[in-house]
């Protein structure tokens, strides 16, 4: 089972960077169970110490795994566009494993799919936590400014683009067939290459309850790791 020391810092996947203030016993559905307790924002979020490698709760990543990300930004992509609520899903699912390489693949899938016009509302607010997510841990372990670290993320999945534009442009000129940039659903270099606004930053609270297997649900991720049971959040001490 995995542990981890008072005063460590780990990542927790629905709110990010973390702290460990503790471990205390406490009684949960009719049960003794050993918590621990992580300081994150303004609260104290306890966690079953048996369920942490499940929360994918993990130590930050580190330097040598923050290149390999930022290379990994950089190689071109190929979205698979089928079921649109399924990859939803998906997605959610994804950010919620906190795994810093399948939130790379995930952002480089939603970043060529927002090039194309291609990209629903509710997927562009994962695409920015994924930005955020990768953004403030690389930020925390590099310890440079989130706003230097987003330019990078940006800077990155634009040549990613850049890259994945001239390979189609290279495969359709091969097969000999003449689709313009526009049936390829690429806009001009000057449109494609625009500075992206900064994401607004999203923090959600942890949820510890068991997870929530309709697929049919709607609510933006941030919403969904949101659960309102007292046993698990308490207000942060003064």
């Amino acid at each position: 089972m995995m542990k981890f020391k008072k005063g460590e810092t780990v990542v927790e996947p629905s709110i990010g960077i973390c702290t460990v203030v503790g471990m205390k016993m406490m009684r949960v559905d009719g049960a003794d169970r050993v918590m621990y307790i992580f300081e994150a924002q303004n609260a104290n979020v306890y966690v079953p110490a048996d369920q942490l490698e499940k929360r994918g709760i993990r130590r930050p990543m580190t330097r040598d795994e923050i290149k390999r990300v930022l290379a990994s930004l950089k190689q071109p992509a190929a979205p698979n566009r089928s079921d649109a609520r399924l990859q939803y899903v998906n997605y959610r699912e994804i950010m919620k494993s906190g795994d810093p390489a399948k939130i790379t693949r995930l952002l480089r899938d939603l970043y060529i799919l927002d090039q194309s016009d291609d990209l629903k509302g509710k997927e562009k607010e994962i695409m920015e936590q994924a930005k955020k997510f990768l953004c403030d841990e690389i930020s925390f372990v590099r310890e440079t400014s989130k706003t230097q670290v987003m330019e990078t993320i940006n800077e990155a999945l634009r040549q990613m683009y850049k890259k994945k534009m001239a390979k189609d442009k290279e495969r359709a000129k091969k097969s000999g067939v003449g689709l313009s940039m526009e049936v390829l659903g690429y806009e001009d270099d000057e449109d494609v290459f625009d500075d992206e606004d900064e994401p607004k930053a999203v923090v959600a609270a942890a949820g510890f309850d068991d997870e929530d297997e309709d697929a049919d649900e709607t609510k933006a991720l941030a919403e969904e790791f949101a659960e309102d049971d007292e046993e698990y959040f308490e207000d942060k001490e003064d």
